[in-house]
């Protein structure tokens, strides 16, 4: 997916809100008991798990269908989509818009590995010669 293709009117997400949506996107569909299930202790209230559903729902990120158990919710915006508008911001808002100043701060930074830099420099290759 190309970074401007990403939507741009999403809605950010808090930190606990990802933790929720991780649980979405590993699982696909689950009801407000299923995802309370799958806390660690000590497991937030019944409450609080759906008042983050409720919210998540609003902000487009869940849809629901409604089982004989009750309500089941299931991811609209996939994670993909998210990790892209989120580093796409990045990019906008600390890099100058600019994929050559992300590039320069990886290499100046040197929080990597060689088979990373390696990595790096096929990918780069094949997107020249694309």
């Amino acid at each position: 997916m190309q970074l401007d293709q990403i939507v741009t009117g999403m809605k950010s997400l808090t930190e606990r809100e990802e933790e929720v949506m991780n649980f979405f996107w590993e699982r696909r569909a689950l009801s407000v008991r299923e995802l309370l299930d799958l806390h660690d202790e000590p497991r937030p209230s019944r409450t609080t798990v759906a008042t983050f559903v409720k919210f998540l729902e609003q902000k487009g990120y869940l849809d629901h269908r409604a089982e004989s158990s009750g309500f089941v919710y299931f991811p609209i915006i996939e994670r993909e989509e998210y990790c892209g508008h989120n580093l796409k911001s990045v990019i906008k808002r600390y890099f100058d818009n600019s994929i050559h100043n992300v590039v320069n701060f990886l290499i100046k930074s040197e929080e990597y590995s060689d088979e990373e830099a390696k990595e790096m420099i096929l990918q780069i290759s094949k997107v020249e010669k694309e």
